[in-house]
């Protein structure tokens, strides 16, 4: 009788059991529906019935900090806002500021606080009328600003621009959910614009944000947060097999078409004229200007003068291009070379012609045609055109980190007979101005007997008698700037002295002009690749010698010979804070200087590797490596490999989910599983129901017909002992591979089968 009872009472335990589980569901719909309340209660400002502090913090987070805990709570409302916010602020680097201070503005106007103001529906009328009103003007900003209805620039801002608008009208969950899915596609119009480490980096920390808002909108009745970041993690890990297949199989095709970014951009290294000031500003940041690859010996640091621009006309203050005498040519394949190419090419030795100097540059965007090659460049690349001066001009604007091939063919002659039109443009002096200079300049002249070698000497002797001092901070000149840096201050940059010695060159009837570009560098971290950064900028001089051509002279070398054989970072190396100038001010700003150099080095390694391998994996290179890892051949081979390695990891990723929420038996149940399904095959009324306790299923049988003899009643009773023994009873508590634990086991399997 009092197992009879204790039966009873198993079984009502179960039963009530069971209604629990019965009532779970009601509980979470009604948890769902008042999910959707709040967030819609957030949405129209009524945030007195969901308080952000009175959500309860869980107490298996004790070691969390609170404000973590609290932020993982948040309400979905507020994960839409704050993801808002990581999704624009990486665009303020390319889009206008009035953009970005509209979407913020927009992304505060909608905070519950700021809607609780106005009733709800004055609130969506004022609200639909700022939509419309900020769609419009924005639409004008845009066009005002970028001048044309296209490009990628000018798409990306409308992209953001629709995603702030549709901001205004944030009210329902189903709105939250366009507004997200529109913010995945604004992110990946950051690659559009740039595809370095650091956006990278960006567009990654915003999706997760996006992701993390999705997860809250359908978990938005967790008040305290937990499981958000693991359904987080477990997406995140899920994904990045299927990434690594499609980077490395998918096919990269060349594009369909390009479009050019506006010229709005800001700009950074050499410019298209010099003033004093210039390079010297240049030389005071550690910012990468290019990268070269030697594929040859690399020639010595004396000689690594990376030309960009020839200037030849000056007006007393800034030095400029010649547009008019300066020829242009594209090499293309069984094309006559022009005439002044020949005549340069022809003084160059055989040597030289067969086996020139070979390189390969990575030029980081300047929003500028020139590039830039050592003394003298010459490329077979189709869109680079070759000047008459020996430098290289882009059809377009470089707005993207570009690789270019440069043969270099030296020692050579570059126009080795001067026509009149480019003698007179490399002998014209402002017409007023700098007459200390000339008298100084025909004076040298006259004592070396109109010798022009004997000149050149005769002013790097000067140069070194006055005592002249090479500083990064120069003193400001007058209005004859020349005579001003050349007999009262005496201290500048490689610009006073290019300018001055090619001034005086004139003076003195010599044609000279002044070049414009880089010299030195430094090898990498890596040590494979040189670097050329923005405080190697430079400008030398040079000057036209008859049965020599145009012959470079370097008058900074006359001050600072370290800068040319050492390199500006030995330079800043060994002359320290001096440079800078003098005081205290000079002292940290030499300190600023070292510590913004390191930093930047390290990033730019970075920078430099992701380029290389990440975002410089192109068709070669892929074809290449498919080759080596795999025996890939062809792109019919390749598409096979990528349909069995994504079918291979999905299989994988489902597999696991699958094992993981698989449902887990306790031993003791399996055998009962086996019961229920054998006696269903008789009678499905004997099955044993969902809802149904295993004790009360097992008296269930018990009192029914399949139990009408006594051996089959003591069968079942003896199952119902040994399942009481593993889950209620002493062992229920016991290790399950303990002998005493499966011997119990065993007789309970045994009875099942033998029923």
């Amino acid at each position: 009788m009092s197992l009879f009872k204790r039966n009873a009472k198993l079984s009502n335990s179960a039963k009530a059991e069971a209604s629990i589980q019965l009532e779970a569901p009601r509980t979470s719909t009604a948890a769902a529906q008042d999910s959707y309340a709040s967030f819609e209660k957030l949405a129209y400002g009524q945030v007195a019935s969901t308080s952000l502090y009175d959500r309860p913090l869980n107490d298996k987070s004790a070691g969390i900090s609170k404000s973590y805990q609290r932020l993982l709570s948040l309400p979905a409302y507020y994960w839409v806002l704050i993801a808002q916010l990581f999704v624009i602020l990486p665009h303020a680097a390319y889009l206008p500021l009035w953009l970005i201070g509209f979407a913020i503005i927009t992304i505060i106007a909608q905070l519950p606080s700021i809607k609780s103001k106005f009733k709800p529906t004055r609130l969506k009328r004022l609200y639909q009328v700022m939509q419309m009103l900020g769609f419009l003007l924005g639409l004008a900003g845009l066009s005002l600003t970028y001048g044309t209805a296209f490009g990628l620039d000018m798409g990306v801002g409308f992209l953001v621009l629709c995603l702030v608008s549709k901001l205004w009208e944030l009210y329902k969950r189903r709105d939250a959910y366009v507004v997200l899915n529109l913010s995945l596609f604004v992110i990946a119009g950051l690659f559009l614009l740039d595809q370095g480490l650091v956006t990278t980096l960006q567009a990654i920390a915003a999706t997760i944000v996006v992701l993390l808002a999705f997860i809250t909108l359908n978990d938005d009745s967790n008040t305290s947060g937990d499981g958000r970041m693991r359904t987080l993690g477990v997406l995140g890990v899920s994904a990045l097999p299927l990434l690594v297949v499609l980077f490395l199989f998918f096919p990269r095709l060349p594009p369909l078409w390009s479009v050019q970014l506006s010229s709005s951009q800001a700009t950074t290294g050499v410019s298209d004229s010099m003033s004093p000031g210039d390079f010297a500003n240049l030389s005071q940041s550690t910012e990468l200007a290019f990268r070269v690859d030697f594929k040859q010996d690399r020639p010595a640091q004396s000689e690594l003068y990376w030309r960009g621009l020839v200037f030849s006309d000056f007006d007393g203050v800034t030095w400029r291009p010649n547009r008019r005498i300066q020829q242009q040519w594209q090499w293309q394949p069984k094309r006559q070379p022009p005439k002044w190419f020949e005549q340069s090419l022809a003084t160059a030795s055989d040597a030289v012609k067969l086996d020139p100097n070979y390189y390969e540059i990575t030029l980081e965007p300047t929003q500028q045609p020139w590039l830039f090659g050592l003394d003298y460049p010459f490329t077979q690349n189709q869109d680079i055109n070759l000047t008459s001066d020996f430098t290289l001009i882009k059809e377009e604007p470089v707005s993207e980190q570009l690789r270019y091939e440069v043969l270099r063919y030296a020692p050579m002659q570059i126009a080795p007979i001067l026509d009149d039109v480019s003698r007179a443009a490399n002998l014209t002096l402002p017409s007023a101005g700098n007459l200390q200079t000339q008298n100084l300049a025909k004076q040298l002249f006259a004592q070396s007997g109109s010798d022009p070698e004997r000149y050149i000497q005769a002013i790097q002797r000067w140069i070194n008698q006055t005592e002249f001092r090479y500083t990064l901070s120069p003193p400001p000149l007058d209005e004859n700037r020349i005579d001003s840096f050349l007999f009262e201050t005496k201290a500048g940059f490689c610009e006073h002295y290019s300018s001055s010695f090619t001034f005086m060159m004139r003076a003195a009837g010599i044609p000279a002009r002044v070049v414009a570009g880089y010299q030195g560098g430094e090898m990498g971290r890596g040590g494979n690749v040189w670097e050329v950064r923005q405080m190697d900028a430079h400008a030398w001089s040079e000057v036209w010698l008859e049965g020599q051509g145009w012959v470079r002279v370097d008058p900074t070398a006359f001050v600072a010979p370290e800068r040319v054989e050492q390199g500006m970072d030995a330079l800043t190396q060994s002359r320290g804070a001096s440079l800078f100038g003098e005081g205290a001010t000079a002292q940290v700003s030499y300190q600023q200087y070292q510590m913004l150099q390191a930093l930047r080095r390290l990033s730019d390694q970075a920078s430099y590797y992701w380029q290389k391998d990440v975002v410089g994996y192109d068709q070669d290179k892929q074809a290449g490596s498919l080759l080596k890892w795999f025996n890939i051949r062809s792109i019919s081979e390749q598409i096979a490999w990528l349909a069995a390695s994504a079918i291979t990891v999905i299989s994988l990723l489902v597999f696991m989910i699958w094992y993981r929420r698989r449902k887990q038996w306790h031993p003791a149940d399996r055998p009962l599983i086996k019961l229920s399904n054998k006696v269903a095959k008789n009678d499905k009324a004997l099955a044993r129901h969902d809802n149904e306790g295993a004790l009360a299923w097992l008296e269930r049988l018990q009192n029914s017909q399949m139990s009408h003899n006594k051996l089959s009643k003591q069968q079942i009773a003896d199952i119902k002992k040994y399942y009481r023994q593993l889950r209620y009873g002493r062992l229920s508590v016991a290790e399950t591979h303990s002998q005493e634990y499966q011997q119990v086991l065993k007789a309970l399997k045994r009875g099942i089968s033998q029923l």
